[in-house]
């Protein structure tokens, strides 16, 4: 005896699964389009080829910068050892110390203390986030937000110093690594002065990602990318240009061929 009616329900089923899943995909990549449909680049942050100094000799009476000679990194705990590789830490006060820079190592509880004292607004977004790398991307906006100077992940080691001092001079009041080859701004390496407007407007637009937004993301990898990271942080100096028109192009980004030159990122769990 034959079943007319099972055969056509189980591909019924089978077409509505796969429509479910059709649905599914379009939503996420719909996440995508902030970034991949956005205004190129350049027309929002000055692409930074070449930064030549007058004296190519790094000195410590070097003339005061707009962005401090400060570098921070965090990490869970003030062990660095317990980072998956060989942390850049050491490599940053071995050649920038001797140079009166100060290299901070921020842990989260440090981290924890400055938003409760100086961030309260950000505090239920920051504690709410379902991964730890969503804190730790918001946390290297805020410290630098507070104090200025550079950022660098654990896996990224410094070049040259002569490059570093010169992008400190050029007055820009932030100046990123790039991603994608200068598609994008990336968050692994970045400097800025202490109140920086644009890094006020990126923790803004952070938190205004936050929660059911980005909880509708299901592929984790995008989630983090959309809600604090690479992609949040292109999307909101997009945003940031678009609100203030800014003529003289205050953010800057690295280009991909000269970032190496400055720092060198060996991209472990960053």
């Amino acid at each position: 005896m034959k079943y007319p009616f099972r055969r056509s329900s189980g591909k019924l089923l089978a077409i509505v699964a796969l429509c479910l899943v059709f649905i599914v995909i379009v939503h996420q990549l719909s996440y995508t389009d902030d970034l991949a449909l956005a205004n190129p680049l350049s027309e929002s942050a000055q692409v930074i080829a070449a930064c030549p100094l007058s004296d190519p000799r790094p000195s410590t009476d070097a003339p005061r910068s707009s962005i401090p000679n400060l570098v921070h990194q965090i990490w869970k705990t003030a062990d660095v050892h317990t980072y998956s590789i060989e942390a850049s830490h050491e490599s940053w006060k071995t050649l920038l110390e001797p140079l009166n820079y100060t290299v901070k190592l921020w842990t989260e509880d440090d981290v924890l203390r400055l938003i409760r004292a100086n961030y309260s607004w950000l505090l239920p977004s920051y504690q709410d986030y379902p991964q730890n790398i969503q804190r730790a991307d918001v946390a290297r906006l805020i410290v630098l937000h507070a104090e200025g100077g550079m950022y660098a992940d654990l896996d990224v080691h410094p070049h040259s110093v002569d490059s570093i001092q010169c992008l400190q001079q050029l007055g820009l009041q932030a100046i990123f690594a790039s991603t994608g080859g200068t598609v994008g701004l990336s968050n692994h390496f970045f400097m800025a002065q202490p109140g920086s407007a644009f890094l006020r407007w990126a923790l803004e637009e952070s938190k205004l990602r936050a929660g059911p937004k980005s909880n509708r993301i299901l592929l984790p990898y995008l989630q983090v990318f959309w809600s604090t990271g690479p992609m949040m942080v292109t999307s909101a100096l997009h945003r940031y240009r678009w609100m203030y028109s800014t003529a003289d192009y205050n953010v800057g980004v690295l280009d991909e061929q000269y970032g190496p030159s400055v720092m060198r990122h060996k991209a472990g769990r960053s």
